[in-house]
This record gives C-alpha cells, sequence and structure tokens, in this order.
C-alpha cells in the first residue's frame, strides 16, 4: 500500500497575497492527490473567518482547496483567543481548532511544508 503525500500549509500573514499563495499551493497539492493540513495562526484565523463569508476574498481559494475533500484547515487555538474571533464562528470556518501539541504532531514526519 502507498502513502499518499502529504503537505503542511503554515498560514500565519492574513495579507491578500499570502492568503492567495497558501489557497493556491492547498489547491496544487490537492491535485496531486496528496493529504494538506493547512494550520492557520494569528491575523490569518480572523481572515479566514471572513473569506467564509465572501468568495470574491482572498482566502477563499482555501476552501475551495477543503471542497477537494483532503484539505483540512486547522486554527490555532491560541489565535483564535489572541485575535478575538467567536470560538462557534471559528468552529464553522476551520475543520477543528487545535492547540500547539496537536499543530507538531499533526505537522511531524511531513516534509513539504510551506509557509505563508
Amino acid at each position: 500500500m502507498t502513502v499518499p503525500p502529504r503537505a503542511a500549509i503554515f498560514l500565519s500573514h492574513a495579507d491578500p497575497t499570502a492568503l492567495r499563495l497558501a489557497g493556491s499551493c492547498a489547491l496544487a497539492a490537492a491535485a496531486m492527490g496528496g493529504r494538506v493540513d493547512v494550520f492557520v495562526f494569528g491575523p490569518a484565523v480572523p481572515a479566514l473567518v471572513a473569506a467564509r463569508e465572501e468568495e470574491d476574498h482572498a482566502g477563499a481559494a482555501l476552501f475551495r482547496a477543503r471542497e477537494a475533500g483532503t484539505v483540512r484547515l486547522l486554527a490555532c487555538s491560541a489565535s483564535v483567543v489572541e485575535e478575538k474571533v467567536e470560538l462557534a464562528a471559528a468552529e464553522r470556518a476551520f475543520d477543528a481548532v487545535v492547540g500547539w501539541p496537536t499543530v507538531i504532531e499533526w505537522s511531524r514526519g511531513v516534509v513539504e511544508r510551506f509557509s505563508f
């Protein structure tokens, strides 16, 4: 049995360029048959909560990538608190809200890592 390739994307910037690059990277990795975990930190957390509701938002590509079924959007729990994002809104926008132990465990051994 062949293990599918994995990619980890770390998104901590909320500017349109970073959001678009992360979305493009996630779409490309998913199209190549890989499993992709997008870990979202800092100001990118509220940006993606907003992107969930706006089709033309720079972060909307990340939600399209998730539709592939192999992409997970994961918010950092400390960033949710620090950025004052309502937990219910974060839970609607992300597949999970996770802490650092989970980020470390779920990204362990992943060779393909990208930061935006």
